[in-house]
């Protein structure tokens, strides 16, 4: 019984690793457990609904005190308004987040509600909870303003003949379902009408639409590739039709669907395990996989066994493979530098797959998410519960980073490597090939970043505050999706382009012992208006030393503009030596140093001012620029990275 978080936003971008045949491993599962008869016996309802309240039980005293003392304070919650002008700002002037808050508030609080009645409420707590309850049966819509431009109408207000299910509409149906599911009886005994209003909402936004319709584009059924979407929804819808669908054929079509559609995920997924879309990303694409795995294992009372599939198991290391440092984690694409993976899905990879690197690390992103093991968050109803049943294993475990060093991805094109294999001191490395049409993506092949002892010096700053230029036409014009923003070079005045066609090639790795080194031709990442004919980037990495080697071999077909080499950092760089360029943290400086009869080094100030950047990267941060002198055709040229320490 585990469920996710609400608080990513996602968009419509794609994962582009078809494979030849489909896999189809989650239907295989459902058949080989004997379909339909495997997920008819419900009696386990009860028993959870029992196991849950002796859990609650069994927390200490402080835990229940101070689940009570949130849920008093949100007795005198007022549930905000959505009017109309409110949902249509996304529509006139691009802002989602106004709706979004307001929305989002109205589930937090009604979690909080839920988690306090089952601490001890003993009714306490339901008049508010039917509050909750009926003012999200009573919007027009679950639907983002986002994302409604799924139905015939377009965007605007919600049509009333078309019911849509996005992201959000199945997060909501998962949360009423888990609510209706705790609290029942006390509801039905409160009034009976609100248990036949969720049944009725249910059925009517989510069963019905989702058994009649084939279109959803996140289904699969259309033939296109799928990301996050659509196992993020089919897990959702899974477990609404096992929480709350009592006609058992109805609920068995709906199971049987979901697990066909979510196939069309996992068919999509490379060998490697690698998320396209980030670390941010992963707790709802292989985060959601393994929830989806769980509750088809837990429902047909493990007859659904996935515990053999290598590839899934694959999909839940990719997370631990791109980890830095405490909450610091690779952050290619849309992710942020600075995220916590949901505990519980990293968890359930290393129960269901026996593997305990897992489970130690899950104790380790626990006790980063909750410092203080007294207090259970309850904002989230649908993670809360995940929480509640896994805090004695999280608890019991010893928390570990597994701090591998050497992972590389060869479908993905991702590789990181560490100096010393078991923690964080010394140089980290990440650098990424792939493709400019990847999910979520920011035109950044050949990109990379470093981090000191776990601390970041050459970065990806990631993505600001999602809007409605963030999926649309103009996302490139956005500072921080530019190749110019990301570690990577400009060429005759030319960035790299968006699309399918712009990629690394000759993508190769290779681990000499003393040596690591990668290789790729980014050349293709670039227009045709670039006029460059290759541009091979060698990054050779040398554990024992902490050091990096940069290096550049490219020709170009004539010359327009210097050859440019970014490097975005967070730390303020000192440039006033020539060939040198240092930046500074407490312990030790990260020096850079280059040909200063080739190039000349400048700086630039950009100003952070976005509230989903400022918190990892503070007021600015900086780019620097490595300029060549000359109008070369062709050329070759190293920059050194290195960490040197204060004595």
């Amino acid at each position: 019984m585990r469920i996710s978080l609400l608080l990513i936003l996602v968009c419509c971008s794609f994962q582009l690793f078809a494979q030849p045949a489909p896999r189809d491993y989650l239907y295989t599962a459902w058949k080989a457990a004997d379909g339909n008869s495997a997920f008819s016996n419900m009696s386990w309802r009860e028993n959870q609904r029992n196991h849950i309240l002796e859990v609650i039980q069994q927390l200490p005293a402080v835990t229940r005190e101070r689940m009570l003392a949130d849920a008093d304070k949100a007795m005198s919650f007022t549930w905000p308004a959505l009017p109309a002008s409110l949902y249509l700002e996304y529509r006139d002037n691009g802002n989602r987040v106004n709706f979004e808050n307001a929305q989002f508030e109205r589930r937090k609080v009604l979690s909080v509600l839920v988690a306090g009645e089952l601490a001890g409420g003993n009714g306490k707590y339901i008049p508010q909870i039917a509050n909750g309850l009926w003012a999200i049966l009573e919007e027009s819509t679950w639907v983002l303003p986002a994302h409604i431009g799924a139905q015939k109408a377009g965007n605007g207000l919600a049509d009333p003949a078309e019911q849509i299910i996005d992201l959000f509409a199945g997060e909501t149906a998962a949360t009423i379902s888990w609510a209706q599911f705790l609290m029942d009886r006390k509801l039905d005994k409160y009034s009976p009408m609100i248990s036949k209003r969720i049944d009725y909402e249910l059925n009517r936004r989510i069963v019905v639409p989702f058994l009649e319709r084939t279109d959803f584009w996140w289904m699969g059924f259309n033939g296109k590739p799928m990301n996050n979407w659509n196992i993020w929804i089919n897990t959702n819808i899974l477990q609404t039709a096992l929480l709350a669908v009592n006609e058992r054929n109805t609920r068995n079509k709906v199971i049987e669907k979901a697990i066909r559609s979510a196939d069309f995920f996992l068919n999509g997924y490379p060998e490697d395990g690698g998320c396209d879309e980030g670390p941010s990303y992963w707790g709802h694409a292989g985060g959601k996989l393994i929830e989806f795995v769980n509750w088809m294992r837990w429902a047909s009372a493990g007859k659904a066994d996935l515990s053999k599939n290598e590839l899934i198991h694959r999909i839940g290391a990719y997370i631990y493979k791109m980890h830095i440092d405490s909450s610091r984690f690779v952050n290619f694409a849309d992710a942020s530098a600075s995220t916590i993976p949901p505990p519980h899905t990293v968890f359930l990879y290393g129960e269901i797959f026996k593997d305990q690197q897992m489970k130690e690390f899950a104790a380790y992103l626990y006790r980063l998410a909750n410092p203080d093991t007294n207090y259970i968050k309850t904002n989230s109803l649908l993670t809360f519960i995940y929480d509640l049943e896994g805090r004695k294993s999280f608890l019991s475990t010893t928390p570990a980073g597994p701090f591998t060093s050497v992972n590389w991805l060869p479908d993905l094109q991702v590789l990181s490597l560490r100096s010393v294999q078991g923690g964080s001191r010394g140089l980290f490395f990440a650098a990424k090939g792939g493709h400019n049409a990847e999910s979520h993506n920011h035109n950044d092949i050949g990109n990379f970043v470093l981090y000191m002892d776990g601390q970041p010096a050459i970065i990806d700053v990631g993505v600001g505050t999602y809007t409605k230029q963030t999926f649309s036409k103009d996302r490139y014009q956005l500072w921080y999706m530019q190749s110019q923003w990301h570690n990577c070079p400009t060429v005759n005045g030319v960035q790299q382009q968006d699309g399918r066609r712009f990629q690394a090639k000759d993508v190769s790795f290779s681990d000499k012992g003393s040596t690591k080194i990668l290789d790729m031709d980014i050349a293709a990442a670039y227009p045709e208006s670039a006029m460059v004919k290759s541009l091979k980037r060698t990054f050779t990495f040398t554990p024992a030393d902490s050091r990096l080697k940069l290096t550049e071999a490219y020709e170009l077909q004539s010359w327009k503009a210097p050859y440019q080499l970014h490097f975005i950092t967070c730390l303020p760089p000192d440039t006033k030596t020539p060939g040198k360029v240092l930046l500074t943290e407490d312990f030790a400086t990260m020096e850079i140093t280059y040909d200063v009869s080739r190039f000349e080094a400048v700086s630039e100030r950009q100003t952070v001012d976005d509230g989903r950047l400022s918190p990892v990267w503070g007021n600015a941060v900086y780019r620097i620029t490595l300029k060549a002198k000359g109008q070369a055709l062709k050329d070759k040229y190293n920059v050194d990275f290195a960490i040197k320490r204060r004595h």
